[in-house]
């Protein structure tokens, strides 16, 4: 399956670029909510004053300017400044109003006057309301938070006049001037901090990634497919993605340089088999161009050219069927019901002509039923008893033991199923998991322990100038393992060692055939239809 892959920046870049916007954006999310919060704060702070001032003015000031009783017109100008005094502080500006806003007290401490009215702050007095504004002043750059507090006549509701007391808002915008440039230097700060951090650490975090691109391109550049990485074991729990990229790596190196080299040497081994076929046919060839070679000698040079292309036949046939094994281009298996005991007694007998004085004894046991390709099956056994017999000396031993399970047995551990009609039968089985244990031993050379592990491998030979001899390929035990496994089977070889025999053991999935159904007896009076008419 192909994968689509984003080619562009490296991997480090863009992680530190995400890395960077994410940070960015919430370094701006919390110096956003931090101003913000900090700036109601202050106002707060600036309303709750300015509403404690007021308070305490209207409450000491107000019994006097209601028991002065005198209309607007008829208040000296700043007649009531005086009494305001007290209640200055730089920055804090207070001025009283009658009831129709006029102003009969400015701030004393305001240089350019009086504070203004505004109408929302008319509108207060004359619906008896407390209002907040901000309005512009003269005398600086800032603005004023302004409160409007109306002031009753002693134990009337009746509004005599209002109490305006301002603060300027220019320690605030100062306040906030220098949290807006802390944040931003602080946040610039931070970020590029992050991102030369951040960019360090993902360069850290992906140096396997760049030490898995160096031995890849090494091994491009060179072939060298010894290279591995070193990786080492987690110290904790079973290890990080990066971990099992570099383990999974260098299993696939392992893996791959076992294939090449499992090329190379078939290569070289099937070039070597073809190779001597090929110089012993050539040879027989150009003693048959000679004149006056006996007619024996000529009989003897065409019978050994025959038996060596049949031979180099052999091989390329057997290649074949392995390349296409590799490839799974081999035809499906026609499975049917065999008896393997039968399959035994064909390929024993077979093998005599070939064992000479090595004797060749078989056994079987209980139900020997298989669901397989019978022609594949005895070419399997045939590979195992010829190999026995191959490397087995003269007067030697050869053991076929067939042992299978009891129809009693069988029945109560599988279960019933009907084989699918590509398997080109209609007979019902039953299949499970009860096996067939084929073993083949013998008294030959034996396997030592270090190639007990490749007698399967293509061309292995234990003892390569004695199978040569006797004609070995080096491919029948890779075609045996193919064929089991392709009936969903197993091989195994066991030895004790060199000159102590060896042994081959095949599992195979067993079945219980079933009878096949009686035939229905006919009906009298009807007639039966021809033969030919009832296989249509």
């Amino acid at each position: 399956m192909k994968r689509a892959l984003h080619l562009g920046a490296s991997l480090r870049t863009r992680l530190t670029l995400w890395y960077g916007a994410l940070l960015a954006l919430t370094l701006l999310g919390f110096s956003a909510l931090l101003y913000f919060t900090l700036q109601q704060s202050l106002a707060n702070s600036v309303d709750d004053r300015l509403s404690l001032r007021a308070d305490l003015i209207r409450a000491q000031v107000g019994p006097s300017v209601g028991n002065l009783g005198l209309q607007p017109e008829d208040v000296a100008p700043r007649q009531l400044e005086s009494t305001l005094t007290e209640f200055i502080q730089p920055g804090i500006y207070v001025q009283l109003l009658n009831a129709r806003a006029r102003v009969v007290a400015v701030p004393p401490n305001l240089a350019g006057g009086e504070l203004p009215v505004p109408e929302s702050s008319r509108q207060a007095i004359e619906r008896d309301q407390r209002i907040f504004d901000k309005v512009p002043v003269a005398a600086g750059d800032a603005n004023v938070r302004l409160l409007t507090v109306p002031i009753h006549l002693s134990g009337t509701t009746d509004v005599v006049g209002a109490v305006q007391v301002g603060e300027s808002l220019a320690p605030l915008d100062n306040t906030m001037v220098a949290v807006e440039r802390l944040l931003f230097i602080t946040g610039l700060g931070a970020l590029l901090l992050a991102v030369v951090v951040g960019w360090l650490l993902t360069r850290a975090a992906l140096s396997p990634v760049a030490r898995v691109t160096a031995t890849a391109r090494h091994i491009a550049a060179t072939g060298d497919y010894g290279q591995r990485l070193h990786v080492m074991p987690p110290r904790f729990g079973q290890g990080d993605e990066l971990f099992f990229l570099a383990a999974t790596f260098n299993d696939m190196i392992a893996r791959l340089e076992h294939t090449l080299e499992s090329q190379r040497r078939l290569l070289a081994d099937t070039s070597h088999e073809l190779r001597n076929p090929i110089t012993i046919i050539r040879g027989n060839l150009a003693l048959l161009r000679r004149d006056g070679v006996p007619d024996a000698t000529r009989r003897e040079a065409v019978l050994e050219a025959e038996d060596e292309a049949a031979r180099m036949g052999r091989l390329v046939g057997d290649l074949l069927l392995l390349a296409r094994a590799d490839a799974g281009e081999l035809p499906a298996l026609r499975r049917v019901p065999v008896d393997v005991a039968e399959v035994v007694s064909e390929v024993i007998d077979q093998a005599r002509q070939i064992a000479g004085n090595r004797e060749l004894s078989v056994s079987t046991s209980g139900s020997c039923w298989v669901l397989g390709d019978r022609d594949r099956l005895k070419q399997l056994l045939a590979n195992l008893v010829e190999n026995a017999v191959r490397y087995t000396p003269g007067h030697g031993q050869i053991h076929l033991r067939v042992a299978g399970a009891s129809y009693a047995r069988a029945a109560s551990t599988v279960q019933q199923v009907t084989i699918p009609a590509r398997f080109r039968t209609t007979r019902a089985v039953d299949m499970g998991p009860a096996t067939l244990e084929i073993t083949v031993s013998d008294t030959g050379i034996g396997i030592s322990p270090s190639d007990l592990p490749h007698v399967f491998e293509r061309f292995y030979r234990a003892d390569k100038a004695r199978s040569r001899a006797h004609g070995g390929s080096g491919l029948g035990l890779s075609i045996a393992e193919y064929i089991a496994q392709a009936h969903g089977g197993s091989i195994d070889a066991s030895s004790e060692g060199t000159n102590r025999g060896s042994t081959l053991r095949i599992h195979l999935p067993l079945i219980v055939p079933q009878p096949e159904p009686a035939t229905k007896p006919e009906v009298p009076g009807r007639p039966t239809a021809p033969a030919a008419a009832r296989s249509r």
